[in-house]
């Protein structure tokens, strides 16, 4: 798999207050979200972004589950207007799993991006763009890093053209594989000025297709609409659909399953209109949670025509969190997905 994690930040609130009052942040959608961050109108009407205010809180890091040797993280960015505050923005960055040695990109006053490589606490010019990204404006900014002693790579990507590239490099300092992803700030540093993210997305160079930038992306939030073909989970408390009782944000309605192998699918909404979408995965995303001691598993599930697929299992906890699963293809032929594929297909989740 390539294409490894999405999130357009449409179906959550990071402040969301949870039993003790305190805001749930991304509830596991990220290793860590700033306090301080918030929800706000997205780059498309009817859509939402997360603004990663200045200040002491951070931004957004996302771990991933293993190490890999190739990372590429895209995202929209929007930075508050910074000039002359000697401050050079963190918009994003990859950091090995030793937590050592970070790629990262910075914008400068003078709107062109910057390439640093971040070592014990350093930060070690590489190289500068010649194309700007003023601020006050959304700009989709691409960082790719390749792996290598003598022969990695690291090449930047702004608004969908070669800002910045690298090759024949030493991109192994630290001697670990790269395992986070982040924006906004370094992990564990202030954010110097307001930053603004939509339509993230995450994947490295292996397989056959999504191995490479995918370019000025969107990520839509399809919530179910109507029951599925499979119905084997039960709603609680009882008296809505479950489509219904997964939809309506309303987390006193919810879906159990007492015993491993059931399996549950929705209608979801269809596609925005768009000109020959091309679409790069699906991604079932579930806040869920064990109910009993012991282990507690589900699987995202996709039924495409005869054909289903489901996740690798999901390990659940006591407290509620999101968890995702991403399908590249089609299972129906094993095919990159189609707009009428997508549409007609079911999704949700199996017990484990």
């Amino acid at each position: 798999m390539a294409l490894i994690f999405i999130d357009g930040f449409d179906h959550y609130d990071p402040q969301a207050l949870d039993p003790f009052g305190d805001p749930w942040l991304a509830r596991g959608k990220a290793a860590y979200l700033s306090p301080q961050a918030t929800r706000i109108p997205g780059r498309r009407p009817s859509s939402y972004a997360l603004r990663l205010p200045a200040g002491a809180g951070g931004g957004y890091v996302k771990n991933l589950e293993a190490g890999r040797t190739s990372l590429i993280v895209g995202a929209a960015l929007r930075v508050a207007p910074f000039e002359n505050t000697g401050e050079e923005p963190v918009l994003l960055g990859v950091r090995d799993t030793t937590a050592q040695v970070a790629h990262l990109v910075r914008i400068g006053e003078d709107g062109r991006l910057k390439l640093y490589r971040r070592q014990y606490g350093y930060d070690q010019p590489i190289s500068t763009s010649v194309t700007t990204a003023p601020a006050r404006g959304w700009h989709y900014v691409e960082l790719q890093v390749v792996q290598g002693t003598s022969n990695g790579t690291v090449n930047v990507r702004l608004n969908g053209v070669l800002a910045i590239t690298l090759s024949a490099q030493n991109t192994t300092q630290g001697g670990g594989p790269l395992l986070t992803a982040f924006a906004g700030s370094v992990p564990g540093q202030p954010c110097p000025v307001t930053v603004d993210v939509d339509d993230l997305y995450l994947a490295d160079t292996s397989g056959t297709i999504n191995n490479t930038f995918l370019g000025d992306v969107r990520v839509d939030a399809l919530k179910p609409q109507a029951p599925g073909v499979l119905n084997q989970w039960t709603v609680e408390p009882t008296g809505l659909p479950a489509w219904a009782a997964v939809s309506d944000g309303d987390e006193t309605t919810a879906l159990r399953a007492a015993t491993a192998g059931l399996r549950q699918t929705f209608d979801v909404e269809a596609l925005p209109v768009m000109t020959t979408p091309a679409i790069h995965g699906v991604q079932v995303t579930l806040l869920a949670r064990k109910t009993d001691a012991g282990s507690g598993r589900v699987r995202g599930l996709v039924a495409s025509g005869a054909q289903t697929a489901v996740s690798a299992d999901i390990h659940l906890q006591e407290q509620l969190a999101w968890h995702t699963a991403l399908f590249e293809r089609n299972p129906n032929g094993n095919v990159p997905w189609t707009e009428g594929a997508f549409n007609a297909a079911e999704f949700g989740l199996e017990s484990a």
